[in-house]
């Protein structure tokens, strides 16, 4: 009795490897999503590509998250005009954790939820700084007269509006202060807004 289950056992494990070296190859083919140039040669691979990077994506800055609660939560955060307010007023800031349906003043409490409640680590990264620190804090634009004027660009204002710092330009429409060190007249800047 126990031979016949041994041989149906190894039977079964040999026909399951048999289905995997039996699966058909597929030539390599790429993300069909814009901008995407990853390169796969497995169904699975770009399905897992696809859920982690393109499944929840924001609308308004392009940034992916996990899952579509986090989605929800960043939207409603960061691009949402009335949370803000609302938040002044009442609890807003939702719980992390899909389930969890607690409700803080401030990101700041939230944390400390998060790591006393559901143990997340207290060095976790839980909110990205609406300013990026680092990197170039000024970008140079060109003006009528040929000098060059420093102008505060946020990195994140950038990618919201998918603009790179070259297409900022000068333009008849708004001034930009200039530098205490280098006196004279204003200098307009050309401003690029999404439609919605």
């Amino acid at each position: 009795d126990g031979d016949v289950h041994r041989h149906l056992y190894l039977q079964g494990v040999l026909t399951s490897l048999a289905e995997v070296a039996e699966r058909p190859k597929v030539s390599e083919f790429s993300c069909h999503i814009s901008g995407c140039c990853q390169v796969f040669d497995t169904v699975e691979g770009y399905e897992h590509h696809y859920n982690t990077l393109h499944r929840n994506v924001c609308s308004f800055c392009k940034r992916s998250f996990p899952s579509g609660h986090l989605l929800d939560i960043h939207i409603l955060e960061w691009h949402d005009s009335l949370f803000q307010i609302m938040a002044e007023k009442q609890n807003m800031y939702k719980c992390l954790v899909e389930g969890c349906a607690e409700k803080f003043k401030s990101s700041k409490d939230r944390k400390d939820h998060l790591v006393t409640v559901h143990l997340y680590p207290a060095d976790f990264r839980f909110d990205r700084p609406k300013k990026v620190k680092s990197g170039p804090k000024h970008v140079s634009s060109p003006t009528k007269q040929g000098a060059r004027v420093p102008m505060d660009v946020s990195m994140e204002t950038l990618e919201q509006f998918q603009v790179d710092p070259m297409e900022i330009g000068p333009s008849e429409n708004t001034e930009i202060p200039q530098p205490a060190a280098s006196p004279g007249p204003s200098v307009p800047e050309k401003r690029l807004y999404k439609s919605r």
